[in-house]
């Protein structure tokens, strides 16, 4: 069974205001890039997880652009509608950062506000670590590079690298639907047009030799306390309560120097989708220096 969602149907076809491209960077990859809000506002770039795509951000690219933004989202590689090279080397952590400079300079950013979740999260915190001069503030939601990440090893076992060769017939529908339910803390919410959003992209050639090159070749840690103390940029940690995979992150959180962190309540994994009203309200909130609901640093031990 293929899905019958074609690339010319995926998010955000059918959204209006949203505009859709494919940027070439040094080296010929071309990444797909979604945009929304008036040119001249305060750019925004987000950077999704581990094999989703620019659908995740769907609810905070309209909640950006109604607040002035110029909000940008765009597929990493391997992702979405986005080239998906073959090898591992080619999913290395200093690629995924030269991926995020590549799409800023293709936008004629200089430097933006920087969103990520899960993945994202510790691709931006990363990147915020080695080009401090190009990122105003951080958003991290559900971030890799606090704590553990829970099930990692599951992931492991249930992708062995001998299956890449049989990768274009391993992702089914139904695998994609148990892995987005579970990330969501109450998984009735979850749309048949959201599992079909994210499994479409899973139907490209290379797709699964991509994420599993991702499990490998990225440093899926923790970054030590001396790393964290060095992030520059004000930072806004948002955390779901009911997230099965990030857990007791607060802690590493606030050892980046101006750093706070909200938690929502009923969340998993993806509730920058699940509660997106209220994580909405903490991300514009933050990034227009509005006094928000946190816990600050000082308050947390």
């Amino acid at each position: 069974m293929r899905s019958q969602l074609e690339p010319g149907a995926m998010f955000p076809a059918t959204v209006r205001g949203v505009r859709a491209r494919l940027v070439t960077l040094a080296g010929g990859m071309r990444l797909r890039v979604v945009e929304i809000g008036p040119p001249s506002g305060a750019p925004v770039l987000m950077i999704h997880g581990w094999g989703a795509c620019v659908y995740t951000f769907r609810y905070a690219l309209d909640a950006l652009a109604r607040a002035g933004k110029r909000a940008v989202a765009f597929d990493l590689r391997g992702h979405g509608l986005s080239d998906k090279p073959v090898g591992r080397e080619a999913y290395s952590t200093s690629t995924l950062l030269a991926d995020v400079r590549g799409v800023l300079g293709a936008l004629d950013i200089e430097r933006a506000d920087l969103v990520g979740h899960s993945l994202g999260g510790g691709i931006a915190l990363r990147f915020a670590l080695a080009y401090p001069d190009c990122v105003r503030r951080l958003v991290l939601a559900a971030p890799v590079g606090l704590t553990k990440v829970r099930f990692r090893e599951i992931a492991h076992l249930l992708t062995p690298r001998f299956t890449d060769r049989f990768a274009r017939h391993l992702p089914p529908r139904w695998l994609t639907a148990l892995l987005l339910r579970s990330a969501y803390a109450d998984p009735r919410r979850v749309t048949e047009q959201s599992v079909e959003e994210y499994w479409a992209p899973s139907q490209f050639p290379h797709y699964y030799v991509a994420v599993r090159s991702l499990l490998d070749r990225f440093p899926w840690e923790p970054l030590a306390a001396r790393e964290l103390a060095r992030i520059e940029a004000r930072t806004l940690v948002i955390l779901g309560s009911a997230d099965r995979l990030i857990r007791g992150a607060e802690k590493s959180a606030m050892r980046i120097p101006d750093a706070a962190s909200v938690t929502l309540e009923g969340a998993g994994h993806l509730g920058i989708e699940e509660c997106a009203q209220e994580f909405n309200e903490h991300l514009v909130r933050f990034l227009n220096d509005e006094k928000i609901s946190v816990a600050p640093s000082a308050a947390i031990g």
